[in-house]
């Protein structure tokens, strides 16, 4: 089943305004793209400059289109060939510039006092310069290694965000299913006040309760309508695009029984992000007081990084036994609801029960699908933890 929401076709504009997940306020060109067209076949293309989102597609959409992964590539261009002591002689040679610009008062000037405190904040600022450049431990490794995990965490967003957005999405049908069964309590109570078994404050609470859902429902849209444009301007659509969202995966559960938490732990020590940059800038270490601090931080991000990744194999089993308990769940409440139809029918039960039936049984269905999409971004978590993005602090 395929969900479209506000189906369209429009083409990406000429600007991709800011987003929270750190969009820049920078112009392109319309449907400005970061690889030739040789990267990918006329059918890639098509696929990714049309106004359908799909979930497979996000990683290459944010290395085309996203702004943030565009501004990197272009500084990229003038980083790429720096080497750890052409990081280190800029700070020398601003310190070099600082000091040949200081002047030093002579005693008896009137303002000796001010000129020297500034003379020596100058030296001061040098000296800094001098030190940092002593400290630098960076080049076009560390500089290139940065960039992509900033690419890859704005990836990993923005699969988050797609996958909240379908949460609003079902959180909506549970606020229109409470819109019902507020309506049907508010036309009880009146007609309990018209058979004289109630009275008005109730009617007039069961209608207030009817006006809080249908508040609730314009708040979740309007949040699903943020949600969606968030998203959409992090993959390089501009404010307002129509645009499709396609369907989420299905959690592998297979893939999720096969896991060998141990074996990933020696990946993610392999692949972080972080732990890499550590090695690079130890490999360029300067001093001895530079090294040891970051052999003690490379210490210490090996110990994060492996729990983090066992943290989020936890929270992947849980979601995994969560979901698995929604779909026991729903599959009682759908024998219920079969039953209850058929009692309806046979006029065995009366249609508040009949109501109350369809209730749990709707309740039970949007359980499943949220706990559906908690279970997949539980994935996506141990997935990128594995694979670069573990917190190693």
């Amino acid at each position: 089943m395929r969900y479209r929401i506000n189906i369209k076709q429009k083409r990406r504009t000429a600007v991709c305004l800011a987003a929270a997940a750190g969009l820049n306020l920078l112009p392109f060109p319309a449907m400005a793209q970061q690889s030739p067209e040789f990267a990918y076949s006329s059918e890639e293309w098509a696929a990714l400059r049309d106004d359908k989102l799909e979930y497979g597609e996000i990683s290459k959409l944010v290395h085309e289109y996203n702004n943030t992964v565009l501004q990197n590539a272009i500084a990229y261009r003038d980083e790429k060939d720096k080497k750890r002591d052409d990081v280190a002689q800029d700070y020398y040679d601003t310190a070099d510039n600082i000091y040949s610009n200081i002047q030093y008062p002579d005693t008896d000037d009137a303002d000796y006092g001010s000129r020297m405190a500034a003379a020596l904040n100058s030296q001061l600022q040098a000296e800094q310069m001098m030190e940092r450049g002593d400290e630098s431990t960076e080049d076009s490794e560390t500089i290139k290694m940065g960039y992509d995990q900033t690419e890859n965490n704005l990836v990993k967003q923005a699969q988050e965000l797609m996958i909240q957005y379908w949460s609003q999405y079902y959180s909506l049908d549970s606020l229109r299913q409470r819109k019902i069964q507020a309506e049907r309590s508010y036309q009880s109570e009146q007609n309990r006040l018209s058979a004289g078994m109630s009275t008005q404050a109730k009617v007039l609470s069961a209608k207030e309760a009817v006006s809080s859902a249908e508040a609730s429902i314009l708040s979740g849209e309007s949040n699903l309508e943020k949600t969606k444009e968030s998203l959409c301007l992090m993959l390089g659509w501009s404010y307002g695009a129509d645009v499709e969202i396609g369907e989420l995966p299905e959690p592998d559960l297979e893939q999720i029984g096969t896991i060998d938490v141990e074996s990933d732990i020696q990946v993610a020590l392999e692949k972080n992000y972080s732990l890499r940059l550590t090695e690079r800038r130890l490999s360029n270490a300067r001093t001895d007081k530079v090294r040891d601090t970051l052999e003690q931080t490379r210490k210490n991000q090996r110990e994060a990084v492996s729990v983090n990744v066992k943290d989020s194999y936890t929270g992947l089993l849980l979601a995994r036994s969560n979901y698995e308990q929604a779909c026991q769940a729903f599959e009682m409440e759908r024998i219920s609801m079969d039953s209850a139809k058929r009692k309806l029918a046979a006029g065995t039960i009366t249609a508040n029960a009949y109501y109350g039936q369809e209730d749990a049984y709707l309740t039970a269905e949007v359980g499943v699908k949220t706990k559906k999409l908690e279970l997949l971004n539980a994935f996506v978590d141990y997935e990128w933890a594995v694979n670069g993005l573990a917190a190693a602090s």
